[in-house]
């Protein structure tokens, strides 16, 4: 069996390309920080491995069992990781499971995700991790059949407590999808559960904003009606439940809103609120709209009539107003309005006139209305610029546009790298704050945080024409009923750290942080980072682990000379 104590970053795959896993022998960690090692296991077999100390045998008794075992003085955790398969049927590792056995073919490693958290109080000092690897046949004793030792090294620096402060992250939320995703009521007890595990995971990233779904299915469930390489159904339900009374007056129900925002705030996301399904709502094809509705947005917005108790749709520019007045007084009386954004999504070059009309329709109902816009394109981007409060451009827009001053840049589809796709390497993840960081965007958006197909227990893909697998999620469900990690979600915590210390290194000296970021990135102008659109310069952004660690290293030893 060979075995390997390898870095958090290494994405273990079936390609027959794979690189050789690097030999981690001494890992140094910050205290308020979480260091994080892999171990790697593989003979070319199927085996089952093993985490715990029950007897857990697997259904065929051929196959054979190994249980690791972790000795040391600090705190740790220890995780199995499973693969899931991209468009070109190559398997990547990136599950971050809660089960303490798993059977890996013989096609692919056995790796381990150890995390050991290190606080403010912990001794700087060096620590060893013992770990060992013995084989658990069926009824004879256990033989150690690898064992190694890591040294661990804390550093006497610490991290800030708050580490992702400064950082304005956002990664929106699809809570239809959660529920449907674990079979569960929309807005019952198991939903509000599954919303509040959700808040929780993204505000340990420092989440700072809250997705509202203000309309029926404004994305046109991404067209997965359509669509169908792969099963899927990401139809966004509204939030807010609409009744008209006997004399044609419209009341709304924001019972499930508040409980949407109050599990979010509660978990610390309250600094922003992006309201969606007002503004830029997807045309599709095929997909009906709402009849003789006269206004620029083909909105759709469900009620129930309550004399006929039966439903219908707003149709009537009147009736959309009444709504729309109705969610702002609400907002405004539970002193949320202020930061909120009516949010639109990626205009199209087709529809900038409607655009405009859109705005200035609610405009007309809201006075003191603010607008956020994510643009794709740069035509549509230089046009609307001037009727939006905070710009979010594409990584391409925000290279080529510096002079905008885009709050945010976001990464999707494209480009081809840096990204966050399962065949993506983890450490353009972690390169992402760094960037946003050098073009002082500060800030990163992304736009699916657990949009999930249908089968997504083992297997993520959806469109892949278009969608690189990935793409739609940064977790995953697990059989449990619960939210589980991923390496991805793991190395953009890593990234969102050295953006705090590079902040942190601009106090000190500002010229030399610069420095050490242009060492990092190999080109200093954002105009040159791309071929087009789509396609960053081949020779770009493929930084290695050992620039990384030197990178932090240097951002340290200037932070604490």
């Amino acid at each position: 069996m060979k075995g390997y104590i390898t870095t958090e970053n290494y994405r273990a795959s079936t390609k027959i390309s794979s690189d050789k896993p690097e030999n981690l022998d001494v890992l140094e960690v910050s205290r308020n920080s979480i260091g994080a090692f892999q171990l790697l296991f593989y003979d070319g077999n199927t085996n089952q491995i093993v985490l715990d100390q029950p007897l857990a045998l697997p259904n065929n008794l051929n196959i054979n069992t190994y249980r690791v075992d972790i000795e040391s003085d600090l705190q740790l955790s220890a995780h199995l990781i499973d693969y899931y398969q991209d468009d070109r049927d190559v398997y990547y590792a990136d599950k971050i499971l809660e089960e303490k056995r798993h059977i890996y073919t013989g096609d692919r490693m056995a790796p381990i995700y150890i995390e050991i958290p290190v606080d403010q109080e912990i001794e700087p000092n060096e620590y060893k991790i013992r770990l060992r690897l013995f084989t658990s046949p069926l009824v004879d004793s256990e033989k150690c059949v690898w064992e190694r030792e890591l040294v661990v090294r804390i550093l006497e620096h610490a991290l800030p407590k708050e580490i992702s402060k400064d950082f304005n992250l956002n990664i929106w939320q699809q809570p239809s999808n959660l529920a449907r995703t674990f079979g569960v009521e929309s807005w019952g007890p198991e939903h509000l559960r599954l919303i509040k595990e959700m808040a929780k995971s993204l505000s340990k990233l420092g989440q700072k904003s809250i997705t509202v779904i203000g309309s029926e299915i404004p994305w046109k469930g991404w067209f997965s009606y359509a669509v169908k390489d792969y099963p899927a159904d990401l139809f966004e339900y509204s939030m807010i439940q609409i009744h008209r009374n006997k004399d044609g007056n419209i009341n709304c129900d924001f019972h499930y809103l508040d409980q949407y925002l109050d599990s979010m705030m509660k978990a610390g996301i309250d600094q922003e609120i992006d309201l969606f399904g007002w503004l830029g709502v997807w045309k599709a094809p095929f997909f009906p709209d709402v009849k003789d509705l006269k206004y620029p947005e083909p909105i759709i917005l469900r009620y129930l009539d309550e004399e006929q108790q039966k439903f219908g749709y707003l149709n009537t520019k009147e009736q959309l107003q009444q709504y729309f007045e109705q969610v702002v007084k609400h907002l405004k009386k539970i002193g949320v309005w202020s930061k909120t954004y009516i949010v639109a999504d990626e205009p199209k070059l087709n529809s900038l006139n409607a655009f405009k009309e859109s705005i200035a329709e609610l405009k007309k109902v809201i006075p003191d209305a603010k607008f956020k816009v994510t643009f794709d394109k740069e035509e549509a981007l230089k046009e609307l610029a001037p009727y939006v409060d905070y710009l979010v451009t594409s990584f391409n827009c925000t290279c080529q546009n510096p002079e905008l001053n885009s709050k945010q840049f976001y990464v999707c589809n494209y480009p081809d790298k840096p990204n966050t796709f399962l065949n993506s390497n983890l450490l353009e993840t972690r390169l992402l704050p760094i960037l946003a960081y050098w073009t002082k965007t500060d800030g990163l958006l992304r736009w699916a945080y657990n949009c999930w197909p249908e089968n997504a227990l083992t297997d993520i893909r959806y469109n892949t024409n278009n969608l690189p697998t990935g793409d739609l999620c940064l977790v995953y469900p697990s059989k449990s009923g619960h939210l589980l990690s991923s390496l991805r979600m793991k190395q953009l915590y890593r990234g969102i750290e050295d953006f705090a210390l590079l902040k942190q290194a601009e106090q000190r000296d500002y010229e030399k942080t610069q420095e050490l970021v242009v060492t990092l990135l190999g080109e200093k102008d954002p105009k040159k980072w791309m071929q087009n659109s789509h396609l960053t310069q081949p020779a770009l952004f493929k930084q290695t682990e050992k620039q990384f660690k030197a990178f932090r290293q240097a951002l340290l030893k200037l932070i604490v000379e």
